[in-house]
């Protein structure tokens, strides 16, 4: 069947239908630069307005197009020839090289599965923070002209934002970022962390529980996800003590000042410890001084050496790229309803 615009068929009043078309339009050169007007689209497709723009609105959310006020939708590079492999950017921020990182390693392999299995070429876009204070500058940063980014690392909502504001569909991937608009996929171990008081409290009798990582977050928020956890769950066992908790960025060489400090306050009968990271170190120094209390780390990676009374909170590191590299290509490919969201994957004590 067709119509007086161009002798295009009609289709259904049905975005993914209205999607799929305007995008094999683009792919076969129909558009190269600019989509008709809303309006003309509209009455070709038989539907009203809002419901065209809903679905222009979309396609500019997988970045295929770009919407601008009294300018009209135009056709970006990047959504262009059919057979073109897709861009993805990794914005990746870690104190070692990325596929080296002991924890973002995994998620990145999980990223690169999805992509390299759609046929998209991963790029990785390493920024360093300021060692002081942790924070970026945006100056010095340069995003390249990819059809999607994934950011694994780094939390600053001033980054975050600046990222977004590019217009191209974009995630985190990995720990939580505070913001509740930020798309993402992360961890949860507010769950975790409780079934591994219980065993300490409940099994292991233990009524004074010590914790090291992150106490205090002036960037974001989410940081301290595992210490309000630990809050949370010890008070059902003792009442708290200031002196057992010491606060600690996550990273060699820290874990072992950290326990240090913890040790002349007072004397635990149990670690958590944010980060397994800090797990050998920590393991040494209290051998060192002749104590054996029971350990618990948070994240499950592989140790060297595995301490005799140790056990961890098992985040599942390559599933949470895998999950946030599908979603991402599900919004670039106007498969999502909706925004993308935020996604959680419950860390478990092993």
């Amino acid at each position: 069947m067709e119509n007086d615009n161009g002798g295009w068929p009609m289709y259904p009043s049905c975005q993914e239908d209205i999607i799929a078309e305007l995008k094999r339009r683009i792919d076969a050169g129909d558009y190269t630069e600019m989509l008709p007007p809303a309006s003309q689209l509209a009455g070709e497709f038989r539907v009203n307005v809002k419901t065209m723009n809903k679905a222009l609105n979309r396609l500019a959310a997988a970045g295929v197009v770009e919407r601008r006020k009294r300018f009209g939708t135009a056709v970006r590079p990047s959504g262009g020839a059919a057979g073109e492999a897709r861009m993805i950017e990794v914005v990746f921020s870690g104190f070692t090289a990325p596929f080296l990182h002991p924890f973002w390693s995994e998620v990145l392999e999980g990223l690169h599965d999805v992509f390299s299995a759609a046929g998209c070429r991963m790029i990785l876009n390493h920024i360093v923070s300021e060692p002081e204070t942790h924070l970026f500058d945006l100056s010095r940063i340069r995003l390249s002209e990819a059809a999607g980014r994934v950011v694994v690392g780094p939390g600053e909502k001033r980054l975050l934002d600046w990222i977004a504001a590019t217009r191209r569909p974009m995630i985190c991937a990995g720990d939580e970022v505070s913001d509740p608009d930020m798309p993402g996929v992360f961890f949860d171990f507010t769950r975790g962390i409780g079934d591994a008081i219980d065993y300490l409290g409940k099994q292991r009798k233990c009524r004074r529980i010590g914790f090291i990582g992150h106490i205090e977050a002036w960037i974001n928020p989410g940081m301290l996800q595992k210490f309000h956890a630990y809050l949370h769950a010890v008070q059902r066992y003792m009442q708290m003590d200031r002196a057992l908790i010491e606060g600690c960025w996550p990273k060699p060489g820290n874990g072992r000042t950290a326990v240090r400090n913890l040790l002349a306050r007072t004397r635990p009968d149990a670690l958590l410890v944010a980060s397994d990271l800090l797990i050998p170190e920590i393991a040494a120094e209290l051998e060192a001084q002749g104590i054996r209390i029971p350990l618990v780390g948070c994240d499950g990676l592989r140790l060297e050496k595995v301490p005799d009374d140790y056990r961890t909170i098992s985040a599942a590191r390559r599933e949470c790229g895998r999950r946030a590299a599908r979603l991402l290509l599900d919004a670039m490919d106007g498969k999502l309803t909706g925004k993308i969201g935020r996604h959680a994957i419950e860390a478990e004590f092993r």
